[in-house]
């Protein structure tokens, strides 16, 4: 009996370690400031959310929805303040509803959920570090929903 509650605590571990999720990213552009410079903001599936985490992971172009673009430094989308989705290339419609003062919170903290055509995912502030990008960008990790 002890065994078989130890093999099933690590089959749900490692889905909520290995499962897919879904980031909301602030991409900020690097090289020459000669040429147009594009600040993204978008929102990246990832079917192993291990990848959106990995610095040398380039978010492949099906799996990422281009939420809103700018040439102004550091201009990003605001992700907070009431309900809002994307449309990936695929056809697949991720939503969310993240409170107005979900910045306020630590790191970490519950945001409300998220959603797809297919399930409910909890989504989680996230502490803005480097992650997953697009060629030619920095990707910062404003959110995640696992």
């Amino acid at each position: 009996m002890f065994v078989a509650k130890v093999i099933a605590a690590a089959v749900v571990l490692t889905h909520g370690v290995l499962g897919e999720g879904i980031h909301l990213l602030n991409c900020s552009p690097f090289g020459a400031a000669g040429n147009t410079r594009i600040w993204y903001s978008l929102v990246a599936y990832c079917e192993n959310d291990a990848d959106c985490s990995s610095l040398g992971y380039v978010i492949p172009s099906n799996d990422r929805c281009i939420v809103s673009t700018s040439t102004t430094p550091d201009s990003f989308h605001t992700w907070e303040g009431g309900p809002q989705n994307c449309t990936f290339p695929t056809g697949i419609t991720f939503g969310w509803n993240i409170p107005a003062n979900a910045q306020s919170k630590p790191d970490f903290s519950s945001v409300g959920g998220g959603w797809n055509d297919f399930r409910s995912f909890d989504g989680y502030k996230d502490n803005k570090a480097n992650g997953a990008g697009l060629a030619f960008h920095s990707c910062r990790k404003i959110y995640y929903y696992v």
